[in-house]
């Protein structure tokens, strides 16, 4: 008996650890390689995300309007490549950071984002979207691509 209570505990331990971690780890099975920073704002909250492409390589930047300096931050959500479709789909939004523990502070905030991704595979369109705070969303999409 002791023995399941030791075990579970150990389980629940470990999970914790890599509770908070698991939006950072590579998806497995995924053709994409990504990399993701929150940079100064470089294009204006109105504007549709800027895509890139050159080879197998698609370049992403945007500003992300968010609430709260404190409890907000901009998170990549979601990076697939479809491969049947030869598509690539990018969806970056205004997150909730778990921060906060004093309290939230009540502002708007707005952080630019540069996304780097290396697709293994033909790549005919893009789309990247962004969700900002309060329902606001801005989307791209490049088609035509024969890479």
């Amino acid at each position: 008996m002791k023995r399941r209570t030791a075990l579970a505990a150990a389980g629940t331990g470990g999970f914790g650890l890599v509770a908070g971690c698991l939006g950072r780890l590579p998806l497995v099975g995924s053709s994409v390689q990504t990399e993701f920073e929150l940079v100064d704002p470089e294009l204006e909250v109105e504007d549709d995300p800027d895509v890139r492409v050159e080879d197998d390589t698609v370049r992403v930047s945007g500003t992300v309007e968010y609430a709260s300096s404190e409890c907000g931050t901009v998170d990549l959500a979601h990076v697939e490549y479809e491969a049947s479709q030869d598509r690539l789909d990018v969806l970056v939004v205004a997150a909730d950071d778990g921060g906060g523990l004093r309290g939230c502070t009540d502002d708007i905030v707005q952080t630019g984002y540069r996304l780097e991704a290396v697709v293994d595979g033909r790549l005919r369109r893009v789309s990247a979207t962004e969700h900002h705070a309060f329902g606001d969303t801005y989307s791209t999409s490049v088609d035509g691509l024969d890479r």
